[in-house]
């Protein structure tokens, strides 16, 4: 370092000029370009590294929630939610739910009695009934599919003139068991997909007669889970919709229904069906 400084300072001044703008616009700048050279490389392989542990983490979920079913069959997110509801099949879960829309006429404003009610008794009166429509249709899915059943949520408003609509959200079990799993047998998971009771919704009905078509419909997926379980051993029913659907200034309504089973099915099975 002293022989460096001693010849530093036998350089002419502007010698010691040339060398201090070479250091500071060239060799610096390329030392720091380098350096930002080396640090990307590092960090786009970490982030290669990172990626590709996000590409691979479904494989541990997958495996966490039953070692024995095919990873692949178990790689959506919506896969691995509907599992879990499977695996809860004897629960009730606040996840397994059954939204129902249902809309009607608010009603007569002149009742029998000669009384003519207002608007707003009109509202009042769909109103105080939500949960009352709520509990009903309860009853209506004890009656046909679920063991249990549990209002969550039952929400009310008008629509247009005269009419009112209800939202409900219940949670329910099953009163059919799950059926058979072997503990050790390798199981792929499916998720089908219907729409069930097409008798019911083919056409329009008078609003009053909706309630006696989605008891129908619910015991239509019982008996379309009832199907898959006879044919793979076993299902559980996952999602479920309905929809009483006035037509506008009309007393008639349109049913719309959806649902989802959820299945393990033996590997061999599978295997076999693709040959």
């Amino acid at each position: 370092m002293r022989k460096l400084m001693s010849i530093w300072g036998v350089l002419p001044r502007g010698q010691q000029l040339f060398l201090v703008l070479l250091a500071t616009f060239i060799v610096i700048p390329f030392v720091v370009l380098l350096f930002l050279q080396v640090y990307n490389a590092y960090r786009l392989t970490q982030l290669g590294n990172d990626i590709s542990v996000k590409q691979e983490e479904w494989k541990y979920r997958a495996a966490s929630l039953n070692a024995n079913v095919v990873p692949e069959s178990l790689k959506s997110p919506a896969s691995q939610f509907a599992y879990q509801l499977l695996e809860a099949h004897a629960d009730l879960v606040a996840e397994r739910r059954l939204v129902v829309t249902i809309q009607q006429p608010l009603g007569e404003r002149k009742l029998k009695s000669g009384k003519i009610l207002t608007e707003e008794e009109l509202l009042s009166a769909a109103t105080d009934g939500i949960q009352e429509i709520g509990e009903t249709e309860c009853a209506a899915l004890r009656e046909t599919l679920a063991a249990e059943c549990a209002v969550m949520s039952a929400t009310g408003r008008a629509i247009g003139e005269n009419a009112y609509e209800y939202q409900l959200q219940l949670a329910f079990s099953e009163k059919n068991a799950l059926g058979a799993v072997d503990p050790k047998a390798a199981y792929e998971f499916l998720v089908t997909r219907s729409s069930p009771g097409k008798t019911a919704t083919l056409s329009r009905v008078y609003f009053g007669k909706s309630a006696a078509l989605r008891k129908r419909i619910y015991q239509d997926v019982a008996d379309t889970c009832g199907a898959i379980r006879k044919k793979s051993g076993n299902c559980s029913v996952t999602t479920l919709s309905i929809a009483s659907k006035l037509d506008r200034g009309t007393p008639m309504v349109r049913l719309a229904a959806s649902a989802a089973y959820a299945s393990l099915v033996p590997a061999n099975d599978i295997t076999a069906s693709t040959r």
